[in-house]
């Protein structure tokens, strides 16, 4: 069927266009935009930056912590030692005679054995 509108013809059905390969967003004008891309590149980027960063920092405290603990381990097996070599020094049956004499005390007799009944 066709309508006449004066002197020209119009058909009711339009003529097929080929389809289209193109993406709808392409027809429609928008792109991808590239600035936005590199701005989401970058975020992403300082972003696993400073994660590396944080954990960089939380094991280096944890190896000083570790280092301090170590110096003081050995600082207090070093005063253990010390004082056990005191000790096995003071203790000495000469040692405790001599410091008792130098206080004025004077040496026990020969030992009084009671026998007995």
């Amino acid at each position: 069927m066709a309508v006449a509108d004066g002197t020209r013809y119009y058909p009711l059905r339009a003529p097929a266009l080929p389809r289209r390969r193109q993406a709808a967003r392409v027809r429609a004008g928008r792109r991808t935009n590239r600035v936005g891309l590199a701005m989401a590149a970058i975020l992403v980027a300082f972003l696993l930056g400073l994660f590396y960063l944080t954990q960089t920092v939380s094991v280096a405290a944890t190896n000083y912590d570790i280092d301090g603990l170590l110096a003081q381990r050995d600082h207090l097996t070093q005063q253990i030692q010390s004082l056990q070599g005191d000790i096995a020094t003071l203790g000495a049956e000469i040692s405790v005679t001599a410091r008792a004499q130098d206080l004025g005390l004077s040496p026990l007799g020969a030992p009084l054995w009671v026998r007995g009944r």
